[in-house]
């Protein structure tokens, strides 16, 4: 059994097709043998690691080795070369890096390989690139469980014929390259086994391989999109975008300012789009929170968008991470220890080197075109750009100038307690500024009631204009400990799928009480009731668990209010609503931000902010938006039964008593 998982389309899609096509040349039997399989992944990403798209993964096993005709000198792992009688392969795992260069665009120096790109002056040494790729699939591979395997990297040249490839041995293959010439170079390159005159290829135990490749292994996990999946990716690949928005990339500095819900980060993803599809520019988009790197990560590997320096693409990165990066390869840094801790040092010395000339223009031009897959960005586009603190915004100023800078201003969100000014150093006629006002996620009644909510806590200026087109929506309010019933969680995941959605489109926000660390590690206290009913979950409260997105449909989504900016559910539920509004005032409190009580005073001051930080979690529902307060009196208790008694037709209390008095 030959099967093809990925992306199904592209010149990647096409090489692997072609090599299914060469396999069944050689063994015609192996479509329909269910006890050999082989599998070949194309486009697979690996969010979190140094390389995230790699071309083409093959890994084959099969019960008893199969023969092939041996037609070159083999090199054993022990002994001399030799052209073996027979030869014989078990089980194999291939890397492939397909390039369509013709033979213009390929260099060869011995057993390296260059290849041109116009982006690029030097062009790019795809041998060397292949080998540190298979380094770090090896290392994705033993993270996850797979074991130790051999893993043999191959460049397929699919614009060049074998003639035009320099004389072996390498790990080269060609458009014309038969399965038997390619198991022939693996021969060469890949240390076979000498048994007197036969040979035989072994990559890994049998144990190892049939872990690999069972369907419950994560490794070969297929991304199926929901149909909300499908509409939100249609929403960014689709061309309602204005062409003066994306034509304005790379002239100026772009803000975009909006409050919550407006769909400021799926517009920054459709510039993005528009850029990669019709430019073949690449964008990268950054942002301070992990769980929504996680979730744009997975919308760009459901649309099969690359990262890749040659074809452009779109990268997703935290800031901290990128920042991180920059430091290491300027020299600003040799580790990663303490790195946080001494971060705003850091930041400090990274600046003082881009401001005296110790790191020239010139070090960044090379920079830039020595390390093009992490640094080679058209443009690059900050999320929440509210949050950045004047010396982050003066380093990418600084590398990729403020005309490649298109930023998202959630207007009142800020999160790191600073206001960002992005126009500040750049002429007016240099920034475009963009106002959206208009909900583009919630439902209309929940806008309503989101607005009636940021009246009762005393947030004057909200402007947030309802949906009409995007009629209904409903809202619960449950009073008590919600944790304790996972069945709730049932029944909203059951009535979101009777509507064709599925729980991962479903999300839960959770206070710091409630998560992992509160109660000795492991899973936030709501996600660990739910697994024990026998269902999946994606633990966002998890630093590990946010490295890497949702990949079943059947996980439902938590994470902390800290990190639920930017995401969205069609359902959403939020557990100790009041909780997070007595985190932040107190968190603000403790934070001695300076005060002129002329106009407010700390206690005032620490109120609004708690207040804006609740409106946070509030516009994340679609359609269905739960809130969970506990029974005692608060100032967020008061605000929603205010908004309740006001919209009683749209509003569900469940667990008050003597609902009818309140």
């Amino acid at each position: 059994m030959i099967e093809i998982l990925g992306v199904n389309s592209g010149q990647e899609y096409e090489a692997a097709v072609h090599l299914r096509k060469q396999m069944l040349k050689l063994w015609p039997d192996i479509a329909q043998c269910k006890d050999d399989i082989v599998k070949i992944f194309v486009g697979f990403k690996m969010y979190g690691y140094k390389f995230q798209d790699l071309d083409i993964i093959v890994v084959g096993s099969f019960t008893t080795p199969r023969s092939f005709d041996a037609e070159m000198k083999f090199y054993p792992s022990e002994g001399e070369p030799f052209v073996p009688k027979c030869a014989s392969i078990r089980n194999f795992a291939l890397l492939i890096e397909e390039k369509s260069h013709d033979a213009v665009g390929v260099r060869f120096e011995g057993r390296t390989a260059t290849v041109k790109y116009s982006n690029k002056k030097d062009g790019e040494c795809v041998t060397e690139k292949a080998f540190k790729q298979m380094f770090e699939f090896k290392k994705y591979l033993r993270d996850r469980g797979g074991g130790s395997i051999y893993l043999q990297e191959l460049v397929m040249f699919s614009g060049l014929k074998e003639a035009q490839l320099p004389p072996r041995p390498h790990n080269f293959i060609a458009s014309d390259t038969s399965f038997e010439r390619l198991l022939n170079t693996l021969g060469q390159i890949s240390s076979p086994v000498r048994s007197g005159n036969f040979a035989n290829l072994n990559f890994g135990s049998t144990e190892v391989f049939r872990t690999i490749l069972d369907p419950s292994f994560e490794l070969f996990d297929v991304l199926e999109p929901t149909p909300l999946d499908r509409k939100r990716m249609d929403l960014i690949a689709k061309q309602a975008l204005p062409d003066t928005w994306v034509e304005d990339m790379g002239e100026k500095q772009i803000l975009l300012k909006g409050r919550g819900g407006v769909g400021k980060t799926v517009i920054l993803l459709q510039m993005a789009y528009r850029a990669y599809q019709f430019d073949q520019k690449r964008s990268l988009v950054l942002t301070f929170n992990k769980a929504l790197v996680a979730d744009l990560r997975r919308s760009m590997a459901l649309l099969g968008v690359p990262r890749a320096v040659e074809t452009g693409g779109i990268g997703i990165e935290t800031a901290h991470g990128f920042f991180g990066r920059l430091m290491m390869a300027l020299g600003v840094i040799d580790g990663y220890d303490d790195f946080l801790e001494r971060y705003a040092e850091h930041k400090e010395t990274l600046l003082a080197y881009l401001d005296s000339g110790a790191v020239s223009p010139d070090d960044i031009d090379k920079l830039v075109r020595d390390q093009a897959d992490q640094f080679g960005w058209d443009s690059v586009l900050v999320d929440e750009g509210q949050d950045w603190p004047s010396d982050e915004i003066a380093i990418l100023r600084k590398i990729y100038g403020s005309e490649s800078l298109v930023v998202s201003d959630g207007v009142d969100q800020f999160v790191r307690g600073t206001v960002a000014d992005w126009s500040a150093g750049v002429g007016k006629a240099s920034v475009r500024k963009r106002r959206l006002t208009r909900c583009m996620r919630m439902k209309a009644n929940l806008a309503a009631f989101v607005s009636d909510m940021a009246t009762n806590l005393g947030i004057d200026d909200w402007d947030l204009e309802p949906n009409t087109d995007a009629a209904g929506g409903r809202i619960i309010i449950i009073e008590g400990d919600l944790s304790s019933h996972p069945d709730r969680l049932k029944e909203w995941c059951d009535e979101a799928e009777a509507l064709k959605n599925a729980p991962v489109d479903l999300l839960a926000c959770v206070p710091p009480s409630l998560a992992g660390t509160a109660h000795g590690g492991g899973m936030c206290r709501p996600a660990a009731e739910f697994v024990s009913l026998g269902h999946r979950v994606w633990d966002g409260t998890s630093r590990e668990v946010r490295e890497h997105f949702a990949t079943s449909r059947d996980q439902l989504r938590f994470v902390q209010y800290d990190s639920c900016r930017g995401l969205e559910g069609w359902t959403v539920i939020n557990y100790g609503l009041d909780e997070l509004w007595h985190y932040k005032n107190a968190q603000w409190l403790n934070e001695g931000h300076p005060v002129d009580d002329l106009y407010a005073s700390a206690n005032d001051l620490a109120k609004l902010h708690a207040s804006r930080w609740v409106m946070i979690p509030l516009t994340r529902a679609i359609d269905t938006l739960v809130i969970n307060i506990g029974p005692q009196q608060s100032f967020v208790r008061d605000a929603l039964l205010k908004a309740a008694k006001a919209r009683p037709d749209i509003i569900e209390l469940i667990g008050f008593e003597n609902v009818a008095a309140l």
